[in-house]
């Protein structure tokens, strides 16, 4: 699948963004300038030339792609005041995920998770305006950034070191639980990014998702 391929099919170009939001880009680009919003998760540069029977054209071309989820929060900003009020609402969906999986039995002793929460959670809330995590979960939504860390903590947590005999069949079965929610939030990746990618890194050579 070439480049342009993936980025049509699993991201919104900027004027499939706006609208769907229903917003302008001026209304967009202060949102991003006040850390209410994220930026695209891909930026192209292209270098066009265009030939037919009449002449040769040559053009360049800003494409920005966005993360499928920025829609919803866009719509949602609609309603909010300013980028604490942003902030507070995806604190409020990260911690809910969290406490959702935790009951599930997706258990870490990572500090993150637990004594440095808050400030775990302002750092994803700075990757999530960034863009990185449109660029790395399926969909950008804040739901996939909880199981994506999540995932990980659990798996390098549970693979550092060999668990008595009696524990194996317990650890390897919440291994593999995380396994799957990793796959099922982590994005798939283009060809020239899957290298070093979460998804190399812990995915490779088990069954994944397509």
């Amino acid at each position: 699948m070439s480049l342009l391929e993936y980025l049509q099919r699993r991201y919104l170009t900027e004027e499939q963004l706006l609208a769907g939001a229903g917003c302008s880009q001026d209304q967009l680009r202060q949102w991003q300038k006040r850390g209410m919003a994220p930026q695209a998760s891909y930026r192209l540069d292209l270098s066009l030339v265009c030939h037919s029977v009449l002449v040769e054209h040559r053009e360049t071309q800003q494409l920005l792609f966005h993360a499928r989820y920025t829609l919803s929060w866009l719509r949602l900003l609609t309603k909010v005041a300013d980028a604490e009020q942003a902030f507070g609402i995806f604190a409020q969906i990260y911690e809910n995920q969290l406490g959702q999986r935790r009951k599930q039995g997706f258990n870490t002793s990572s500090r993150c998770f637990n004594q440095q929460l808050c400030g775990h959670i302002s750092q994803e809330w700075r990757h999530f305006l960034q863009g990185t995590y449109g660029l790395c979960t399926q969909t950008g939504r804040v739901e996939e950034i909880v199981d994506k860390e999540l995932a990980i903590a659990i798996i390098e947590e549970l693979t550092a070191g060999q668990p008595d005999a009696a524990l194996q069949a317990t650890v390897s079965g919440i291994l593999e639980r995380a396994y799957a929610l990793l796959d099922k939030a982590c994005a798939p990746f283009p060809s020239h990014e899957y290298p070093g990618s979460s998804r190399e890194r812990y995915l490779a050579g088990r069954l994944e998702t397509p």
